[in-house]
């Protein structure tokens, strides 16, 4: 699998969240890392709900107590660990994960995203 550097693991704030923009030629696909309990995970930005990006700044991904992922349209909190809905319109449903790996301190993706 060919991979791709994200970024370095403390490029992700502990029990925070960051965007990141990964080109794909003609387009572009936006991520969310989000680090809880030094556990990093991985997801597409896009709301299951309405297909649109969650955040509202650019780093902007979680709600006040830092404890969900939410969606600033319309609420909806996300498990950090799995990207699983549970408050909102798309209870049940998931955050699209990526799969990544941690090589030397550094979040490598696949490039065939």
């Amino acid at each position: 699998m060919k991979t791709h550097r994200l970024c370095a693991v403390s490029d992700i704030p502990d029990d925070d969240s960051r965007g990141f923009t990964v080109s794909k030629g003609e387009d572009d696909l936006q991520l969310v890392g989000v680090k809880k309990d030094g556990v990093i995970a991985v997801f597409v930005n896009s709301c299951p709900h309405l297909g649109i990006p969650m955040n509202m700044d650019p780093d902007g991904f979680l709600d006040v107590e830092k404890n969900f992922i939410m969606c600033s349209t319309h609420g909806a909190l996300f498990q950090m660990d799995t990207g699983e809905c549970v408050h909102g319109p798309c209870l049940g449903k998931n955050l699209t994960p990526v799969p990544y790996e941690i090589r030397e301190e550094e979040v490598f993706i696949a490039k065939d995203l």
